[in-house]
């Protein structure tokens, strides 16, 4: 009777799929058909290759992203205060125009600025009502440890505005970056579990995450604008550059791939964390960003030496050094990270010697002050140079350097080795939570993705370097609950 019962119901589910797997099929079958033709002689093989992997790659998408999926409820559950601070600043950094330095001296302020000043001007104000009103005390928590080191460079920047060579753009973006260390400081001092930090730094993941998915879109709608002629991909609306695609396709993957190795993660997690890290990977290796695919293969390193699994490093490697010197696989991966370049403008490093030569000069001639924060770089040098319509130098260390000499560069300094110092104590660290010693593994190899392309690129000390701050804010974490410990422990042994 319950067989009966229930197989016209399977029947018809078992049409609706057949009807899907149909309807699919022809729609692919007419993709095909109109690559064949433009492609040529690729296009035979390439539906050969849609053909065989096609089926898998999508059961695997699918399944992927209904575990994914499970993880809304719990996600949606732990929104906070800090994670709508942070949707508030991520708003603020879209850019929707670029302006050279000429435009922005004729017109600091356009139409567009509203929307980077609006929501900075609500966290502000939120920040100022929790002060105020003593709901919760960010200030005391903002000049505390690493993140309180990153609190004074914020203020040497600040007060570099008094000999900057554009002061209202130096005390501008100085309190514009102070603004982002308080956000993560009121995030300090609000959470108090490891489950709570790992939720609030899953937002943080997951906007890195979304502006990736939306790259793709745009790269679906207009693909000529969104691949250049190198084929390099970048967003299209917001503007978003092929470095910044590099360091999120970078972090999905490291963070993605900590998580797929952790030792406590269920099997029906391991999917969706394949997924993330084929989303992340493949978006790095479209951006064609060196510097991303070098911070990748470190944080990739430690997360390895963290979940002490370098053998799977060391077979990697007897694949692909053979692979790579021994057949053509070498000769391509070559020709795909010079870039259509020559050799020379690659140790050229793509012009940013020349830059940082001229940098340099600046710094030996205003040695005790440099010549103001995040506007040395734009207004004395790339001006100067005729590239104003980049906004920074390409390096965090020289970026620091010329805007506030080593007033700035001691405790930005003194953070950066803080972090590493709190994060690899860890690793010998017992009495570390299951969650925690997971957590801590997936932050280092973000910080290994950031410390390579930090000499490269701006990731520490430009609005809004939230991948930073918030391996500045994990790491103490960390350090406020083993001085909470030694404190209780004490005290216990005082019979107290």
């Amino acid at each position: 009777m319950t067989t009966e019962a229930t197989q016209p119901g399977l029947n018809a589910r078992g049409l609706r799929w057949l009807l899907v797997f149909a309807t699919v099929g022809f729609i692919l079958s007419l993709a095909m058909a109109a690559l064949a033709s433009s492609l040529g002689s690729f296009g035979l093989p390439l539906i050969v290759v849609v053909i065989v992997l096609g089926p898998p790659a999508i059961a695997f998408a699918v399944i992927g992203l209904r575990q994914g999926a499970t993880y809304l409820p719990e996600f949606w559950s732990g929104w906070s205060l800090g994670h709508w601070l942070i949707l508030l600043l991520f708003i603020s950094t879209l850019v929707f125009r670029v302006r050279d330095v000429a435009a922005v001296e004729s017109s600091p302020v356009d139409a567009w600025a509203v929307l980077r000043l609006g929501p900075e001007a609500v966290v502000a104000g939120i920040l100022l009502y929790q002060l105020l009103s003593r709901r919760t005390p960010w200030l005391r928590s903002l000049f505390r440890g690493v993140i309180g080191a990153i609190a004074i460079y914020g203020l040497v920047c600040t007060l570099s505005s008094i000999w900057s060579v554009y002061a209202s753009w130096t005390l501008y973006k100085s309190l514009e970056f102070l603004l982002d260390v308080s956000v993560f400081a009121l995030v300090l001092a609000k959470l108090e579990t490891v489950r709570e930090f790992r939720n609030f730094l899953n937002w943080v993941w997951a906007i890195y995450a979304l502006e990736l998915v939306w790259t793709w879109i745009g790269a679906a709608i207009w693909p000529s604008q969104a691949l250049d002629e190198l084929g390099r991909l970048s967003g299209i609306w917001p503007i978003v550059a092929s470095n910044s695609i590099g360091v999120s396709g970078a972090v999905i993957s490291v963070v993605a791939m900590s998580r797929f190795l952790a030792r406590g993660a269920q099997k029906s997690d391991r999917m969706a964390y394949a997924l993330l890290f084929l989303f992340g990977f493949i978006s790095l290796v479209a951006s064609q960003t060196r510097n991303s695919l070098a911070g990748f293969i470190f944080g990739a390193f430690l997360v390895l030496v963290y979940e002490r699994r370098l053998w799977i490093g060391a077979v990697a490697a007897a694949v692909a050094v053979p692979a790579v010197f021994l057949t053509s696989l070498g000769p391509k991966l070559w020709e795909f990270i010079l870039r259509s370049q020559t050799e020379t403008q690659v140790e050229d490093l793509s012009g940013r010697k020349i830059w940082w030569s001229y940098a340099w000069d600046l710094v030996s001639q205003h040695p005790l002050t440099g010549l103001g924060a995040y506007a040395a770089g734009k207004f004395a040098i790339l001006g100067k140079l005729g590239a104003g319509e980049a906004s920074q130098i390409h390096s965090d260390w020289l970026e620091v350097m010329i805007g506030t000499s080593f007033w700035g560069l001691i405790p930005f300094t003194i953070a950066f080795l803080g972090c590493w110092w709190i994060l690899g104590r860890s690793y010998w660290d017992r009495s570390q939570s299951a969650d925690e010693r997971e957590l801590t593994t997936e932050i280092v190899g973000v910080l290994g993705i950031i410390a390579v392309r930090s000499f490269f690129n701006v990731e520490m000390s430009w609005h809004a370097p939230f991948l930073y701050l918030a391996v500045v804010a994990y790491a103490e974490f960390l350090r406020r609950k083993r001085q909470k410990q030694k404190l209780g422990f004490n005290a216990r042994s005082l019979g107290v």
